[in-house]
């Protein structure tokens, strides 16, 4: 059972919710953050230690932090996850670098156990470097960067001795701020807009964050070493039976009349991966992962939390 954690990326989306979740099961948490970092407030109030470290610094981890009691590494920081920055061949690069210098200081401070965050995207990589066929598309280079950290992470923890974890998910929830899918659904019924949506024909899963948070705490405790863990519902089925739901509740909570879902509207560029890709049998008989919060509800969480942020 773990006792001390260092934790990358406390202030983002995923990053909070594992802090907190850590202090809740009274684990003592050395929150790494950005230089400056405008997000304190999310953990400020929490009985932790904040250290200010940049990702580029993370290889001065060793000098920055004196303990040498820690058990686990939670590395979430990752910059440039959506929009422009996910093009960017430099900062996906030093994303990269980041993470291998990282399992570096890791070694220096006799750290024992590495839990990356992987996504989905990986898993569509792999099956689109494979075919016959020009990729155009520069998100490619997230993409590319977070297969590269992980295969190339495992190999350099494996060959330290440290446990490695790198589960791949896809989530959602209250707090975040991003344009991804589920947020943009429902910013747009909250507008009236209708959203432009794809068929929604490919299988996906979604997990509430707070269920990552308890995944990855799980995982790091018992998972198997070495063993590529998906962190999901348990119930992958087409996209588009997840984003009606996501219609529905926005609808329900909308004052003006509903707002039809544009599916078809336009061509998905998503691979399409097989249902497989999303089993959590793994995780659930190595840990006893059992995921706590329902679609719908999430949901509404993440509704509710997005109605009371316009409002303000």
């Amino acid at each position: 059972m773990m006792r001390k954690a260092i934790v990358t990326g406390a202030t983002g989306f995923i990053g909070r919710f594992l802090v907190r979740e850590l202090v809740n099961q009274g684990v003592e948490v050395i929150a790494i953050v950005r230089s400056g970092s405008h997000n304190l407030e999310s953990i400020e109030d929490l009985p932790v230690r904040i250290v200010e470290c940049d990702l580029k610094n993370l290889r001065f981890l060793a000098k920055t932090v004196s303990d040498r009691d820690i058990d686990t590494v939670f590395h979430i920081a990752w910059q440039g996850v959506s929009d422009m920055d996910a093009r960017d061949q430099n900062i996906q690069i030093q994303n990269l670098k980041s993470t291998l210098e990282l399992i570096d200081a890791m070694h220096e401070m006799g750290i024992a156990t590495f839990v990356g965050c992987g996504s989905m995207h990986e898993a569509e990589a792999l099956v689109e470097i494979a075919e016959d066929k020009v990729i155009r598309n520069l998100c490619y280079m997230y993409k590319a960067s977070k297969t590269a950290a992980h295969w190339m992470g495992k190999a350099k923890c494996g060959s330290y001795g440290i446990r490695f974890f790198w589960p791949l998910i896809n989530t959602y929830g209250e707090e975040e701020t991003s344009a991804r899918l589920v947020n943009m659904v429902i910013r747009n019924v909250f507008n009236g807009e209708s959203p432009d949506l794809s068929s929604g024909e490919q299988y996906y899963d979604f997990v509430h964050v707070k269920d990552v948070a308890k995944a990855l705490i799980l995982i790091a405790d018992k998972g198997v070493d070495g063993k590529n863990y998906t962190i999901g519902s348990g119930d992958a089925k087409k996209l588009k039976e997840f984003i009606k739901v996501v219609g529905e509740v926005a609808n329900s909570m909308h004052d003006g009349p509903e707002v039809p879902l544009g599916f078809g509207k336009i061509t998905s560029n998503v691979v399409s991966l097989p249902i497989e890709t999303f089993d959590i049998t793994d995780l659930i008989a190595d840990t006893g992962f059992k995921p706590s919060i329902s679609f719908e509800d999430g949901i509404r969480r993440t509704a509710e939390w997005i109605a009371n942020t316009n409002r303000k």
